[in-house]
């Protein structure tokens, strides 16, 4: 069905439009006359349209049920617009979850707790080997860490951990006892009363220069290599020595 407008000459032809002023019609028939426009033109008119519109045009009701059909929503919640979900608008079944009472019972202290060890973790109350639960792996300072026996952690003397350290240099000027990793040195010396260490481990050289000798004593030595005789050593004189295990090589470097 077209829809179609009313014209002007059907307007024309049906309308008392150009008539006298006093027809000379019978009254029934100007009554006609006067409702022949509504009648014959306006009311199919309008009639049609609502044909039209039942037929052609889908009403409110008609939208909201196709909306519906196809998987769309009108609202959501009771709430039109721009709808942002609310406290309770789901439970946690709605969205997968557990409800609040299954969290309460796998609670820590609850009648059904989840173990550390249900989700892979680690006990409660476990250990880490040397290492204390503040950090610590022993109490001195200054130790090196190094992996022991199936590798667990330790902490040690740096001279006890097979590293090779520079030697310390030490001053002398009258008795000493030999120290492992040490260089000796004197300038202007008097008495050199050298002792070997009480185990005879230690590891060890040295240099000096007399200045007017006094007493000059080796101690504790198994062999003393002197050729020199630094016994014997004369003001200005300059020495150099190893010690080994026990075992002193001593020679003259200058007069």
């Amino acid at each position: 069905m077209e829809l179609n407008k009313i014209t002007s000459e059907e307007i024309k032809e049906k309308s008392v439009v150009g008539m006298a002023e006093v027809p000379g019609l019978p009254a029934e028939e100007m009554q006609y006359r006067i409702e022949q426009l509504v009648r014959e033109i306006a009311i199919p008119k309008i009639n049609e349209v609502i044909e039209y519109i039942a037929g052609k045009v889908a009403t409110r009701e008609d939208l909201e049920k196709l909306l519906i059909d196809s998987g769309s929503v009108t609202s959501v919640f009771g709430r039109a617009g721009d709808i942002k979900a609310k406290s309770g608008d789901y439970t946690p079944e709605m969205v997968g979850a557990a409800a609040k009472k299954h969290a309460r019972e796998h609670a820590f202290d609850g009648k059904d707790p989840i173990e550390p060890v249900n989700i892979g973790a680690a006990d409660r109350v476990h250990l880490h080997g040397n290492i204390s639960s503040d950090g610590k792996i022993g109490s001195a300072y200054g130790m090196v860490l190094v992996t022991g026996l199936d590798g667990k952690i330790e902490a040690k003397a740096k001279e006890n951990c097979g590293f090779v350290l520079p030697p310390e240099v030490v001053p002398v000027n009258g008795e000493f006892t030999a120290e492992n990793n040490k260089i000796y040195f004197g300038n202007d010396i008097s008495d050199f009363i050298f002792n070997c260490d009480g185990g005879k481990t230690a590891d060890c050289r040295g240099f000096v220069t007399f200045g007017t000798p006094g007493r000059i004593e080796l101690e504790g030595f198994d062999f003393v290599d002197d050729p020199d005789g630094i016994a014997e050593a004369t003001a200005g004189s300059r020495w150099e020595f190893d010690l080994s295990y026990g075992c002193l090589i001593i020679r003259k470097r200058s007069e």
